[in-house]
């Protein structure tokens, strides 16, 4: 492992190690070292960030995803499409994140319902951003995202979208 990784890049090697294994294999059905291989980052360094229990790393690496993913922290201030388009990126760096995404939303797990809170919190962000826009033309907003990566729509589409709404 290069010495230059950011803590960011070394989480979401990690994470999209751990999405993979948990698709690939099942529910907690993978090592760390299994995570260590398929990641690229040693270990110790996984340990480190995320501790040596399996369950403890699976729920670190649902927390990093579900905030980058919904930008809850708001550290990204983007327009709804470079928002997209980023996570369009995202998702085709770490394709099981749709997968898990769509297998745990209603799950009634925990993951599920932290994945509800982001979408509220995500929502409630967008009509702060946008007060204009009614309650109807937010949950489009989300769904039009949601159908664009289902879609697998390329990134350098995603200015086509939102004329209504920008």
């Amino acid at each position: 492992m290069a010495t230059t990784q950011s803590k960011e890049d070394i989480y979401f090697a990690v994470c999209n190690a751990i999405l993979k294994m948990e698709v690939a294999k099942g529910h907690l059905k993978w090592t760390l070292s299994e995570i260590s291989r398929e990641s690229g980052i040693t270990r110790s360094l996984i340990y480190y960030y995320f501790g040596k229990e399996k369950k403890t790393a699976l729920e670190e690496a649902y927390k990093f995803i579900i905030s980058h993913f919904f930008n809850i922290e708001r550290t990204r201030s983007v327009g709804i499409r470079e928002r997209l388009r980023q996570i369009l990126i995202d998702v085709r760096k770490m394709p099981y994140l749709f997968v898990l995404y769509y297998l745990e939303k209603n799950a009634g797990s925990e993951v599920g319902q932290m994945i509800k809170e982001a979408e509220s919190l995500l929502v409630k962000a967008l009509k702060q951003e946008f007060p204009k826009l009614s309650e109807t033309q937010i949950l489009e907003i989300y769904l039009k995202e949601l159908g664009a990566i289902t879609y697998q729509l390329p990134p350098e589409q995603v200015q086509d979208l939102f004329e209504d709404y920008i």
